[in-house]
C-alpha cells in the first residue's frame, strides 16, 4: 500500500515542503478570516446575488394555516405610503423567557402582514438570546427565525440592529449570514437604507450599533454591561469610527424623514433603566452623548428595543422634535414600568403585552402603532413634519 511517493527521499523532502507551503496558506487564509469578522463588510451587490440564489434554490416561504387572524385592525394607509414593521428582543424560541411569546408575536406580525403588506422589515437588536450566534451557520439562524417567521407576507427584506446579547456571539456572522438568506440584509453592524416616497421625498434609516457607540465611554474594566465578554466589535477603535461614520452620514443628506434604529432606549421609564446608568456608567454617559447628538442631527424618530416594553417619548428641540419609541416586546419576559408620575417626556407606555410596531411613511406625517400579538392596533402616534411641539 506504499507508493513510491512515500518512499522517496526527495519525494518526502518534497513532501514536507508542500505541507509546510499549506501551513502557511493556511495560516494566513485564518489571519484574513479573522481580520474580516471584526469587521464584516458586505455589498448590496452581494446581498443581492446571495438572495436570488437562494430564492432559485425554493427559499424558505410557507403560508402559514393555522393564524385565525382577527378582523384587520391596522387603519389602511394612504396610497403609496412607504409601510415597515419594528420587532426587538425576539430571539427566544426554545428559552424559558418567552418562547410561546415569541411564536404568539410572529403569528400576530403575519397577520398584520397580510393584511398591510410591509415593504420591510427591521429588527431592534438581541435577535438571538442568550448569547447571539457563534457562526453564520448557527442553527438558531433557521430555529428562531427562517421556522418561525415562514409566512409568505413576511418575505420581504429584513434589516437587523444588533442588541447587547448578540455581542456576547459573534456579531459579523449576523452580517455574514446575508449571504445565506434570501431577506436577511445586513451589510456591516452599522448602515444606511434610503427608500424614495411618493412625491419625491426620502425616508432616510440609519441602523446603529448601540454597544460599539459606547465603546468610546469606557474608563474602567467594569463600567459596561458584559464588559468582559465583549470584543474588539465594541472597543474603543470601532467606537471612534462609528461616531465618525455617524456624524458623516447625518451631515451629508437632507431626507424627508431621518429614522434611527438603535437597541439601548435614550428616553425610557421602564423600572430597570433608573438603575441602568449607575451600575453601568459608561452605558449612561452613551445614552447622554448619543440623545444630544441625536436631537441635534435632524432625527425625526429614534427607534429601540431593550426594555421590553412599548414607549413613546417626545422632546422639543432646534424648533423640531424629535419622538422616541421603544418596542422590546417581541418575545423576551416583559419589564415592569416606574410610577406614572415620574414620566416627564413620556407619552404613552404599556407592559401588558408582547408585539411590534407597524410604520406608515408619507411625505407629510409619519405614523406608528403599537401591534400586540394578536395583530391589533394598541396605540398610535403621528408625527407631521411640519410640528414644533409634543403632543403631551
Amino acid at each position: 500500500f506504499f507508493d513510491s511517493w512515500t518512499l522517496s527521499p526527495m519525494r518526502t523532502a518534497q513532501r514536507r515542503r508542500l505541507a509546510m507551503g499549506s501551513f502557511f496558506v493556511g495560516v494566513c487564509m485564518l489571519m484574513i478570516l479573522t481580520t474580516q469578522s471584526t469587521d464584516a463588510r458586505i455589498t448590496r451587490e452581494d446581498i443581492r446575488r446571495a438572495h436570488l440564489a437562494v430564492r432559485e434554490r425554493g427559499g424558505t416561504s410557507s403560508p402559514v394555516a393555522d393564524l385565525r387572524c382577527e378582523a384587520d385592525s391596522l387603519p389602511t394607509a394612504p396610497e403609496g405610503a412607504v409601510k415597515f414593521f419594528a420587532l426587538g428582543d425576539w430571539g427566544v424560541r426554545g428559552l424559558d423567557v418567552g418562547s410561546e411569546a415569541q411564536l404568539d408575536v410572529a403569528r400576530g406580525i403575519s397577520c398584520a402582514a397580510r393584511a398591510i403588506r410591509p415593504r420591510f422589515i427591521v429588527t431592534l437588536g438581541d435577535n438571538f438570546y442568550p448569547k447571539g450566534v457563534t457562526s453564520e451557520n448557527d442553527r438558531q439562524f433557521s430555529f428562531k427565525f427562517e421556522e418561525v417567521y415562514r409566512d409568505d407576507a413576511l418575505q420581504v427584506p429584513w434589516f437587523p440592529s444588533l442588541g447587547d446579547h448578540d455581542h456576547l456571539g459573534d456579531v459579523n456572522a449576523q452580517s455574514m449570514y446575508s449571504l445565506k438568506s434570501d431577506r436577511w440584509s445586513m451589510p456591516r453592524a452599522w448602515y444606511v437604507e434610503v427608500i424614495p416616497l411618493t412625491n419625491g421625498g426620502k425616508l432616510q434609516l440609519i441602523f446603529v450599533d448601540w454597544v460599539a457607540l459606547e465603546g468610546r465611554f469606557s474608563v474602567s474594566s467594569n463600567d459596561r454591561r458584559f464588559q468582559k465578554h465583549l470584543g474588539e466589535a465594541a472597543g474603543k477603535d470601532t467606537s471612534e469610527e462609528h461616531w465618525e461614520w455617524l456624524r458623516r452620514v447625518t451631515s451629508s443628506s437632507n431626507p424627508t424623514w431621518r429614522v434611527v434604529i438603535g437597541h439601548r432606549p435614550l428616553i425610557s421609564v421602564s423600572a430597570r433603566s433608573a438603575k441602568d446608568d449607575e451600575r453601568y456608567p459608561a452605558e449612561g454617559r452613551a445614552r447622554s452623548a448619543i440623545r444630544e447628538f441625536i436631537e441635534g442631527a435632524d432625527v425625526d424618530l429614534w427607534i429601540n428595543g431593550h426594555d421590553h416594553t412599548a414607549q413613546v417619548a417626545c422632546s422639543e428641540c432646534g424648533g423640531g422634535t424629535t419622538h422616541f419609541v421603544t418596542s422590546g416586546i417581541g418575545g423576551y419576559d416583559l419589564h415592569a414600568l416606574r410610577p406614572r408620575e415620574e414620566w416627564e417626556e413620556t407619552l404613552y407606555a404599556e407592559n401588558g403585552y408582547h408585539g411590534f410596531t407597524a410604520h406608515i411613511a408619507t411625505d407629510d406625517t409619519l405614523t406608528t402603532h403599537f401591534m400586540d400579538e394578536r395583530g391589533r392596533v394598541r396605540h398610535s402616534v403621528d408625527i407631521r413634519k411640519d410640528s414644533s411641539r409634543c403632543n403631551y
